[in-house]
């Protein structure tokens, strides 16, 4: 990774962000319809949705709308479509920039972001990634314990939740590492890639 563009602490936090989207979302080169869509459970069957071009196992006369957002790469929906292609080094540079961009606007948008712990930055733009800002701002309570640093409170509200019950495994690394402010050595991080 070519990372001379990063502060070092910006440094840190992109490798240990990138490498949970990495795992959390995963890569996949060609366009998939959004996983909750009739278009999408109609072929899951034969899991090549994102692996190989869509068009290659649809029927002709499909409904494309019907599965949007088309998603592709790292989970990248914007200007997506059923055609979408994106190797893999765009794909990471751009969840890179994503990265940068969601703490960004955690700075913006709670002033206390700043200030809060490693481990809190990372579930925080992990959740932003996932739900987009306007979704986690919605976790007000959540948010309010994490800001008083009542980490078990804030951890016990996100498993209490719709994103929780939806997102199962994630949630579940995502609360625990909020609840002991510590990152699982499974999931740490390597210094450089």
């Amino acid at each position: 990774m070519t990372d001379a563009y990063l502060h070092s602490s910006d440094r840190k936090l992109v490798l240990q962000v990138s490498s949970d989207l990495n795992r959390h979302e995963g890569y996949r080169e060609y366009a998939y319809a959004d996983p909750l869509t009739p278009l999408y459970k109609k072929y899951a069957h034969l899991k090549k949705w994102g692996f190989v071009p869509a068009r290659s196992f649809m029927q002709d006369n499909e409904d494309l709308d019907s599965g949007k957002p088309w998603t592709v790469g790292h989970g990248f929906t914007g200007g997506t479509t059923v055609d979408s292609v994106m190797s893999r080094i765009t794909s990471q540079r751009k969840l890179e920039a994503k990265i940068l961009e969601e703490d960004g606007k955690l700075r913006m948008v709670l002033p206390w972001y700043a200030d809060s712990t490693f481990v809190t930055k990372t579930v925080l733009i992990n959740m932003a990634f996932n739900l987009g800002i306007r979704g986690l701002l919605g976790f007000r309570n959540t948010l309010a314990f994490i800001k008083a640093g009542e980490y078990k409170r804030a951890a016990s509200n996100m498993r209490a939740s719709l994103w929780f019950r939806q997102v199962k495994g994630r949630a579940e690394e995502l609360s625990k590492r909020m609840e002991t402010q510590t990152i699982n050595p499974v999931h740490k991080a390597p210094e450089r890639i």
